[in-house]
């Protein structure tokens, strides 16, 4: 009947004869995506595990890396840095609504007057849940190793300026606040060991009471870097879209019989 005849290529196509060569079809799309996703998450570790690297490096003094007048270097991004001076716990500030762990609380963040420069550099020392549960400020020598950031310039308004609690990491905002000059950027502490440690007083690094923050700004991986993950990706989905094509055209020619007219 002409209402059957729609139904006949559905009836055809999914006879039971075939349903082997649809599951063939189907267990290779599933597996080319799958191989294609996981050279893509080799890809990006590849990537994430060198920008990282840089963090591992060796500490060196701050100022051969960051001068104290000095524009920040984009090769100082994520740099280790020894950081000696003086605390200057007056001049503490929180940065409100930084995320940890799945709970929201300010980073910690106290300057350094460093010797010999006279220049101070804000240090993160830590992460807290509320200003109202974050350690007093450290008095004293100051020897830590950090990781050296740039400042955080996104235009976040300060609704006010008279308290201790700020938007974002500003080296610009905290200017007006402090009576020294600052370096042009930031510093995220770390427990690593001081090289040579500091003679004289103990030093002090600043962390204790709180929770250690991870740096937001890392340097962007090569071009190259796992490049041949990222094409094994894309190799392997245009295998899946190729089997997809063969088993139309199988579908198409040799079970409903729908061949391409051939030359004339």
């Amino acid at each position: 009947m002409p209402t059957d005849a729609p139904a006949m290529p559905a009836r055809r196509a999914l006879a039971p004869r075939y349903w082997g060569v649809h599951l063939l079809m189907v267990a290779a799309v599933v597996v080319c995506a799958l191989l294609g996703r996981w050279q893509l998450g080799v890809w990006h570790d590849h990537r994430t595990s060198q920008a990282a690297s840089v963090t591992h490096q060796a500490p060196v003094p701050l100022d051969d890396v960051l001068g104290p007048d000095a524009a920040f270097p984009g090769s100082g991004v994520g740099r280790p840095v020894v950081v000696r001076g003086a605390w200057d716990p007056a001049h503490t500030v929180y940065v409100a609504d930084r995320p940890r762990d799945g709970r929201t609380g300010v980073w910690v963040v106290t300057p350094v007057v460093v010797t010999p420069s006279g220049s101070a550099i804000p240090v993160v020392r830590g992460w807290a849940p509320s200003k109202e549960e974050a350690p007093a400020g450290p008095k004293g020598t100051a020897s830590l190793v950090g990781l050296l950031q740039p400042s955080e310039d996104t235009g976040a308004t300060d609704t006010d300026t008279h308290d201790d609690v700020i938007p974002e990491l500003s080296v610009t905002d905290l200017l007006p606040r402090a009576s020294y000059d600052l370096y042009g950027g930031y510093v995220v502490a770390t427990d690593r060991s001081v090289p040579g440690g500091t003679a004289g007083s103990t030093p002090i690094d600043g962390m204790a009471g709180l929770a250690p923050v991870t740096v937001e700004h890392l340097p962007g991986a090569d071009t190259s870097t796992a490049l041949r993950n990222l094409l094994y990706a894309f190799q392997w989905w245009i295998f899946g879209a190729f089997a997809v094509f063969m088993w139309w055209r199988w579908l198409q020619e040799d079970v409903l019989g729908r061949r391409s007219p051939g030359p004339r």
